[in-house]
């Protein structure tokens, strides 16, 4: 594709629409329950009969990501594409669902480069590839003109037979399980970006920082695992906000106690440590609190099979919290939007 100097300021929404749908895993598929694709006032799905499920999520500047970090890094138009499909599929698979269309409204200033805009709608179709999500089907949307960069997705998707699974289903002696890639990577990567110490300079990095660094922007959520987990997990959530935050929100919804085995965790950091070598410097900081990694929390019924993909991490025992050993975890080390770190 030729160069776009151009920003969308220059041009008609009509043809920013155009860009878009050049890339997009767009049109009309049965499969997807997608009767009729973007381009008119409405999309038309074939929902009759069927359950769906709905997310909505968004990556907001100076929010969710930095145009320029501190280390001299330069946030692309196709990070925040893959960042924004992946972390609305991980919703959708933490239910036990198969995504199915999406709808994406973009706020753009009038100075964005119209080769950001292809650079978004590629990066979000890579990630639907990658991740497996061959259903997805980019359904309609919006543009807007705004202050800040602002790409937010609301993504369907498709249950089979079985329930879907929540966070309330816990019981116990149940166990605690995990899937995904090791724990804490996404938060390696964010302070790699935030240094603005001369070894950690754009300009000073190895091929192990381009690597660790593409873990925020890329995360890989499981997608097979969630809807192969229904019927034989209890309760199932993504985990964005940090291992800490996340579980307690399980242990809430479920009124119960998950008490996680600190040598599982170790094993975590030990893992993460042979990922990102001395850059994942906190240990278990990263594997407890650290966001943004769209793995799969879950629980599995005594007696039940650990379906593959999923490794044990804990106990589900009577009470609240989310403890350690006897140390209860306090999840304001975790993210908030609002509060905390």
């Amino acid at each position: 594709m030729t160069s776009l100097p151009r920003a969308v300021s220059q041009v008609d929404e009509a043809q920013i629409i155009a860009l878009l749908r050049e890339h997009f895993p767009a049109g009309a598929d049965a499969d997807a329950g997608l009767e009729l694709g973007n381009g008119d006032d409405a999309a038309v799905l074939a929902v009759s009969g069927a359950r769906t499920v709905a997310t909505v999520d968004a990556v907001v500047e100076d929010q969710d990501f930095l145009p320029v970090w501190p280390c001299g890094y330069r946030t692309t138009g196709e990070d925040v594409g893959y960042k924004s499909a992946a972390q609305n599929l991980s919703d959708v698979n933490a239910m036990g669902a198969v995504p199915t269309a999406s709808l994406v409204v973009l706020g753009l200033p009038g100075d964005t480069p119209l080769e950001w805009v292809a650079e978004y709608a590629r990066g979000f179709s890579r990630a639907c590839r990658e991740l497996g999500a061959v259903d997805v089907r980019v359904a309609g949307g919006d543009l807007s003109r705004s202050g800040q960069l602002t790409a937010s997705v609301t993504q369907l998707g498709r249950l089979g037979r079985g329930e879907a699974l929540t966070r309330a289903g816990a019981s116990l002696g149940d166990r605690v399980v995990l899937a995904g890639e090791t724990l804490g990577r996404a938060d390696v990567a964010l302070r790699l970006l935030l240094s603005d110490a001369p070894e950690h300079s754009l300009a000073e990095w190895t091929d192990l920082e381009a690597s660790v660094s593409r873990a925020l922007f890329e995360p890989h959520p499981p997608l097979a695992l969630g809807p192969a987990a229904v019927g034989r997990l209890s309760s199932l959530m993504d985990i964005s906000d940090g291992l800490a935050r996340d579980a307690r929100r399980l242990a809430a919804a479920s009124g119960v106690r998950l008490c996680l085995d600190e040598a599982a965790l170790r094993a975590e950091a030990d893992a993460l440590r042979g990922w990102a070598g001395p850059l994942a410097a906190r240990g278990l900081g990263h594997v407890l609190y650290g966001g943004e990694d769209h793995l799969l929390l879950g629980t599995v019924p005594p007696g039940g099979e650990v379906p593959a993909g999923f490794r044990v991490i804990g106990t589900v025992t009577e009470g609240e919290g989310v403890f350690v050993g006897d140390v209860a975890l306090d999840p304001r080390g975790a993210y908030d939007h609002f509060g905390g770190e």
